[in-house]
């Protein structure tokens, strides 16, 4: 099907699409689906393999860090070599081959913990060999069977050799609440747990919490040290998908850039929908096809089917990247990130824009002999702006706290895989929602404003997780903690749209995206995860919410004790509170409109974004109102 102007469509439950526009659709869906059917719950994963939370945090923080380090080089490749849809291609394999290689990963599992039988009340707890695991499928079941001389299967091998083994047990069962500090694992192997253990024959083995498995750590260590190298590849060699996923969604709706958020929504869909299925197929994946420690009221769960149902998806979203279209006119992987923040700038307000801009360092055109990113920094060398871009660095480290060790924290306090997809869902629902408020928020209160608030609410969000005992209390605050994401990157990808001006405006927005995504949340993961293993999860987010509240309220100081530092309003500062009635952050607003009219008729062309080079058409705006409602 063709619409008026040539170009093919899809018809779905007679909504007519644009077939290029929903391929994109599509992509996103299986992408962020792939995703979300395995990274969320990857902290857990690795947890059950015995990982620290520092161990854990540094794994998954590794990967934004990655991601941004990698990228200018893979955007000078592509624009050097113009083989974007190869390199994309290229890319979607490599995640597929190291995703898959990251789940063949685990430590050797040498023992299990069994219960004594009673009447013995000198020895509760000893360890015992575990049984032996046979990989490879059918054929390594063949081949055991073969070369091994026995037909038996593996658990009744291991009951004939000991007796023991139906008295498997998870050893963090028997621990009280008063000696558990959630966050804290894995647990380390003593002669008090343990009665038969000597560090001397045995070495150093920890056994992680909802498990069976005893793993000695060096074996730890040594598949951490595995898992970094595979998981930094995977980051380095797939970090140019989504940005050429972006340039050719960006290409296929050039006509009306604002339809892109809307496509970029499927995201959100598909990680929420992919999660909720997983959440609820792990509840019921306690079955292990050879497990070294079998038991039967077991919480180990089996994540195979997350790697399983990651690259199915991933093998999805590649074959519909090999329908994208490449021209010569599709933006550049640099450029992408800028683009994609100023799909929404024209939904900004004219005074909160003006506003902001007002706050930007006066400073003259680049120059084409200094470095393009010194030149960034010394246009946004403004305080007003600096505090701003700490806001959302702090912001991203919540992100990244919460991404990491949210679902840690509440299977430590009793809450099931089934929780973690419903949580999800109620997370992507509220950005989802907040997509299309957002903006009505910030042309009321202005984006500073609206960062305080968002500050304001995580302190509250770490505060109530660190005092909840019931995990499905944490529902509402899922709520907020969409609401409040969405809100702080449309929020900040706007204003510095708005402020950075068109010289540094590039490498401006490439700052935020390595400030929230990289810094942020790779520092939120790898920072949060070293403090939880030594001393929980419950004072880690007291700790994070007292940053938001200090972070808040010293923004709100410095930016009263500066402001318009180097700006004049008529006479001198006027106050927010003399006004009586106001726009977004303290803008003077005319019931008649005059003020518009105002900016508009300003004869000075604002071709740098509202820096100030001969006059200052701020100030001459505000003349001309006062003058005409004299």
């Amino acid at each position: 099907m063709e619409n008026h102007v040539g170009e093919r469509t899809v018809n779905i439950f007679g909504k007519v699409f644009p077939r290029d526009a929903f391929i994109c659709r599509l992509f996103y869906l299986s992408f962020f689906a792939s995703f979300g059917s395995l990274f969320p719950l990857l902290a857990v994963y690795f947890k059950q393999l015995g990982m620290t939370a520092a161990q854990a945090g540094f794994l998954i923080g590794s990967r934004p860090i990655v991601e941004f380090l990698s990228g200018p080089f893979w955007s000078q490749f592509a624009s050097r070599f113009r083989k974007q849809k190869l390199l994309l291609l290229f890319s979607l394999g490599s995640l597929v081959l190291f995703t898959l290689g990251i789940g063949l990963v685990q430590p050797v599992t040498p023992y299990c913990i069994v219960y004594v039988p009673e009447g013995n009340k000198t020895c509760q707890t000893m360890l015992a060999p575990a049984g032996k695991i046979i990989r490879g499928g059918a054929l390594g079941m063949l081949k055991e069977t073969l070369v091994g001389g026995s037909t038996r299967p593996a658990r009744q091998r291991r009951q004939t050799q000991s007796p023991l083994v139906e008295k498997i047990i998870d050893l963090s069962s028997f621990d009280s609440e008063e000696d558990t500090v959630a966050g804290i694992a894995p647990e380390y192997i003593t002669r008090d747990r343990v009665c038969n253990y000597n560090e001397d024959n045995y070495g150093i083995l920890v056994s992680p919490p909802h498990s069976t498995r005893v793993y000695r750590q060096p074996a730890v260590e040594q598949a951490f040290m595995l898992l970094l190298i595979l998981i930094c590849l995977c980051e380095f060699f797939s970090a140019p998908a989504l940005p050429l996923a972006d340039a050719a969604t960006l290409h296929s709706v050039r006509d009306n850039p604002a339809e892109f958020g809307k496509i970029r929504l499927m995201a959100s869909v598909g990680w929420g929908f992919a999660m909720f299925i997983m959440g609820i197929a792990l509840d019921y994946s306690d079955t292990f096809r050879n497990h070294p420690c079998p038991a039967e009221n077991t919480t180990e769960k089996n994540y195979t089917l997350c790697f399983v149902m990651c690259v199915i998806f991933m093998l999805a979203a590649m074959g519909l990247a090999s329908k994208f279209k490449f021209d010569d006119d599709v933006p550049a992987p640099g450029e992408v990130h800028g683009l994609v923040m100023d799909t929404r700038e024209a939904e900004v307000s004219h005074v909160v824009a003006e506003k902001a801009r007002a706050r930007i360092t006066q400073s003259e055109g680049g120059g084409g002999s200094e470095n393009s990113l010194l030149l960034a920094m010394k246009a946004l060398a403004s305080m007003h702006i600096l505090l701003f871009f700490v806001s959302v660095v702090v912001m991203g480290g919540g992100a990244g706290l919460v991404f990491s060790f949210l679902y840690w924290h509440l299977q430590d306090i009793g809450g099931s895989p089934v929780l973690f997809g419903i949580l999800s869902v109620v997370n992507h629902a509220s950005e989802i929602i907040t997509y299309f408020y957002v903006f009505k928020l910030i042309n009321k209160y202005g984006h500073v404003r609206v960062m305080y608030l968002c500050l304001a609410v995580n302190f509250f969000r770490f505060m109530a997780l660190s005092i909840l005992d019931n995990p499905w209390m944490v529902l509402p605050l899922q709520i907020l903690q969409g609401a409040c994401l969405a809100t702080v990157w449309s929020c900040a990808s706007s204003y510095i749209s708005l402020v950075a001006p068109p010289h540094a405006k590039q490498h401006a927005q490439y700052a935020l995206q390595v400030g929230y995504h990289g810094i942020g949340k790779g520092l939120g993961s790898i920072i949060g995860g070293s403090v939880i293993s030594i001393i929980g999860t419950r004072t880690t987010f007291v700790i994070y919410g007292l940053i938001c509240l200090a972070t808040c309220a010293g923004s709100f100081g410095l930016n009263k004790l500066f402001k318009y530092e180097g700006i004049k309003y008529g006479a001198g500062n006027f106050e927010e509170e003399d006004m009586d009635i106001m726009a977004p952050q303290g803008v003077p607003m005319a019931r008649d409109g005059k003020i518009t009219d105002a900016f508009n008729a300003t004869t000075v062309v604002n071709a740098n974004y509202g820096a100030i080079a001969q006059e200052d058409p701020t100030q001459d705006a505000y003349d001309r109102y006062v003058s005409t409602t004299r």
